[in-house]
């Protein structure tokens, strides 16, 4: 069971099984942009990509009262079983909400939204394989962890309101290079919106030298200070 506190009145609970994504810092972060980013009065369908077990698009629901829906998609089964028992769980289930299983778009129909979140895997599958994070849980972002976030930016304008909103975080743990690049290329509006360096865990240092072949090859990057390994993660707003 994990507990999330919102604000001073709100918190959620959330159950999550042995093979669903586990929320990390980087899900905290990218609920706190988006809080302070998103249109507070509008009336607003919002999509929850790689929802997990549905911590963003619960919490979002939890906080403003102008979702008019959201949908919460993931290539999981397993995810989206614990999301909807986790609506309930905190009260949501009269809520206008829909479950999709689908890999990025493949299953998302002709609708458009005001926010767009992504929240699927952007790190190399290579760190992935050694990380604590992805126990059990599949992995398919490529050797240099840039295969779903390019997926992604290839077609979310198709979903996109006039004037809408897309959030989602780049991870150094990838070669952000690659999607700066693009982003840059194609002339899409972006911004960093927040930026926060954070400490691997510990069990990451005995695979060092291994994570410093990735490096090398590009694949990702990281620094190395006072004995831990540094990354970043970055959240972008497209506009």
């Amino acid at each position: 069971m994990l507990e999330l506190k919102l604000n001073s009145k709100k918190t959620i609970k959330l159950n999550t099984s042995s093979r669903v994504f586990v929320p990390t810092q980087t899900t905290h972060y990218l609920l706190s942009a988006i809080k302070d980013n998103i249109d507070k009065k509008k009336k607003l369908d919002v999509i929850d990509m790689g929802c997990g077990n549905g911590v963003l698009g619960i919490s979002l629901l939890k906080i403003f009262n102008n979702i008019n829906k959201m949908i919460f998609t993931d290539i999981s089964v397993e995810s989206l079983r614990d999301c909807e028992k986790n609506m309930k769980k905190n009260n949501l289930k009269k809520k206008s909400y829909e479950l999709i299983i689908s890999n990025v778009f493949q299953k998302i129909s002709s609708q458009k939204f005001d926010v767009i979140i992504n929240d699927i895997s952007g790190i190399s599958e290579l760190v992935a394989k050694i990380s604590p994070w992805f126990n059990k849980v599949s992995c398919e972002s490529g050797k240099n962890g840039t295969k779903l976030t390019m997926n992604f930016l290839k077609k979310y304008k198709k979903y996109l309101k006039k004037k809408g909103k897309v959030f989602f975080p780049i991870i150094s743990l990838c070669n952000e290079k690659i999607i700066f690049n693009y982003l840059k290329k194609n002339n899409i509006k972006h911004s960093v919106i927040l930026e926060k360096n954070w400490p691997m865990p510990k069990s990451m240092i005995k695979h060092k030298n291994l994570l410093k072949k990735f490096k090398t090859k590009g694949y990702i990057n990281f620094k190395e200070q006072f004995g831990l390994l540094i990354a970043n993660t970055k959240i972008i707003y497209l506009y």
